[in-house]
């Protein structure tokens, strides 16, 4: 859903004065057909229009969404994902009824919103949540807001509940996903408990931009700060829905919204399109403006008094104004792990924020500063990356309010830190260590750690053309560490990390392979340096088949008496040592083989 086109909003808005719903003035009371309770709207709703909505995921089951908007359902909040709720590693997660719900609701004339069950931590966390649900929703006609569902899991085990956060950090994670989310051209909406807004949240800071959507399970609630739907149920009943289902009240009053407008430290003054009664009203002649908050950051009001006829009318467009697009985004330097950039400072500017895509992995971040430049760090030799930049101004309750991204300016890492060290090859007296090779390197200089000294020291030097070096006069079974780094233009960039390498054990020497007693072989042999050994024995002396294998895990045994599966049989022995190295053994090669004649 981009944000409604504001001059047809008006149109809509008009027209959706005299489309049936329920009003609360005809009835301050209202009693439900879907649970069969009466509920009371507070007074301040007694000139909106109240229409009724749901929410549903994927425990909802099969729904037929034709049936719930014959029902008298206007419109749905579909939950497009959720964050794991236990203290495990965070992890997000899409419904696996998503893309049914919304095209099928979408067909049946429904209005769609959708929401994320988030559990994050961080602002970083709820950003990477919002980016999951827009990728998610891209292709579809969404015109309802997007939704960021923050609650408990209640229990000791959730996330969140766990997490201890103050309200200053959970109000920063809301304020993350919805501006993430608006700045992709969506409404925002936060959803919270009537508890979790007044004591875990600065609720009025989130109000003061994006709609509020209250949870409170009661016939009325007392809940003072602003919201604009009120779930009051869990325990609706709506044809083409199996089971319960949330139901909510919406209020929509003569409130529209108008343009966004830019900052500029005189008063803004833009003039709406204004219909009374389906009736184009005349400036001057049927109406006057009267503006309100209409200069610094913030949400301006135009309020349009019916003058003459319709002097009883009184209709109200609410804009937004934030600091204008940043322009001339430029590239400065870069380095192995940074780029650096610097823009024109905005008027009314009081902080900026940085967008930034990993054009390799689609991993996203953002990062804030309050100067016209700024050293994105931590990044990825080599990787691609795309950067834009918004500039953001604080409104009267000290919400930062952000403008319109910069152009997008993509660059990459300078990728001279040589990654992708690995063992190619190796043996009892070397190994052979390769790289990903690094673009117009002249040169790769080679490191041996020496635990005498604690230090890395250099080995020698190869041509920028390789991407491997053998390293040789090495100790069986002994483990060493390297590192790689690259020259370019006269320059060593940063060295790679650390790789250990084991050369391969000696060739064990098997002393002897004797039959003891009936199906048992008692293996003797000489002892090398080594982790543990693998005794292989079989019917067949090229070991192709029939054979079975024990593995000894102490590097000082040098005897073992294993037990055939045949008697009267001549049986093949051999054996090999082994180093672990990360998990994995490292084996050496065979032993000279010795034949044997079972009882």
């Amino acid at each position: 859903m981009k944000k409604i086109a504001k001059p047809l909003s008006l149109i809509l808005a008009a027209f959706m004065i005299f489309q049936c719903g329920i009003t609360a003035s005809a009835a301050e009371k209202i009693k439900s057909k879907y649970n069969g309770k009466t509920y009371t709207h507070q007074t301040r709703f007694d000139e909106y229009d109240i229409s009724y909505g749901i929410d549903v995921s994927q425990h909802n089951g099969d729904i037929n969404f034709k049936k719930v908007k014959a029902d008298g359902i206007d419109y749905v909040f579909i939950r497009v994902g959720y964050t794991g709720y236990t203290k495990s590693a965070f992890s997000l997660n899409y419904d696996k009824k998503y893309k049914t719900y919304i095209k099928d609701a979408i067909a049946a004339g429904l209005d769609v919103g959708v929401y994320w069950y988030s559990q994050a931590l961080t602002v970083n966390e709820a950003v990477q949540e919002a980016n999951k649900l827009l990728t998610a929703i891209s292709s579809y006609d969404i015109t309802m807001p997007v939704v960021f569902d923050y609650e408990f899991a209640c229990t000791s085990a959730g996330r969140l509940d766990s997490a201890k956060l103050s309200k200053a950090r959970m109000t920063e994670n809301a304020l993350a996903f919805l501006d993430t989310v608006s700045s992709a051209g969506y409404d925002g909406c936060l959803y919270a408990s009537e508890n979790f807004l007044k004591e875990k949240l600065y609720a009025d800071k989130i109000s003061s931009l994006y709609p509020i959507w209250l949870a409170n399970y009661s016939t009325s609630t007392n809940y003072s700060g602003d919201f604009e739907y009120w779930q009051h149920t869990s325990a609706g009943k709506v044809s083409g829905i199996g089971g319960n289902v949330d139901i909510n009240f919406r209020y929509v009053g003569d409130i529209y919204e108008l343009e966004n407008q830019v900052y500029t430290g005189m008063p803004i003054t833009p003039e709406p399109v204004v219909y009374f009664d389906g009736y184009l009203a005349e400036k001057g002649v049927d109406y006057e403006l009267v503006y309100h908050d209409n200069v610094n950051v913030g949400i301006g009001v135009a309020e349009a008094v019916g003058l003459g006829v319709f002097n009883t009318f009184k209709t109200q467009y609410r804009f937004r104004i934030a600091p204008a697009k940043v322009e001339n985004l430029t590239y400065v330097s870069n380095s192995d792990t940074s780029l650096t950039y610097c823009w024109s400072a905005v008027n009314g500017a009081t902080s900026y924020k940085l967008y930034i895509t990993n054009n390799t992995n689609a991993n996203t971040f953002t990062k804030t500063v309050t100067e016209t430049f700024a050293t994105i760090s931590g990044l990825t030799p080599g990787n691609e990356y795309s950067v834009k930049v918004c500039a953001g101004g604080l409104n009267s309750k000290g919400v930062t309010l952000w403008g319109d991204y910069s152009d997008v300016d993509t660059k990459i890492t300078s990728g001279s830190k040589v990654t992708g060290l690995k063992v190619k090859s190796r043996s009892s007296s070397a190994v052979r260590i390769s790289w990903k090779k690094v673009a117009g390197c002249q040169q790769y200089v080679i490191y041996k750690y020496n635990s005498t000294t604690g230090k890395y020291q250099e080995l020698a030097r190869v041509s920028g053309s390789k991407d491997n070096y053998k390293a040789d006069g090495l100790t069986a079974g002994k483990a060493y560490k390297f590192k790689v780094s690259a020259v370019i233009n006269g320059q060593e960039g940063t060295r790679s990390d650390g790789i250990k390498a084991t050369v391969r054990p000696k060739k064990v020497s098997l002393k002897s392979a004797k039959n003891t007693s009936k199906r048992k072989i008692s293996v003797k042999w000489s002892k090398t340096t080594a982790d543990g050994y693998q005794i292989q024995w079989s019917t067949k002396k090229s070991f192709s088949s029939d054979y079975k294998s024990v593995i000894v895990s102490k590097g000082s045994q040098t005897s073992k008496t294993i037990k055939t599966s045949k008697s009267k049989r001549t049986y093949y022995v051999r054996i090999r040592a082994y180093k672990n190295e990360n998990g994995t053994r490292i084996y050496g090669s065979w032993s000279s083989v010795k034949a044997v004649k079972v009882k």
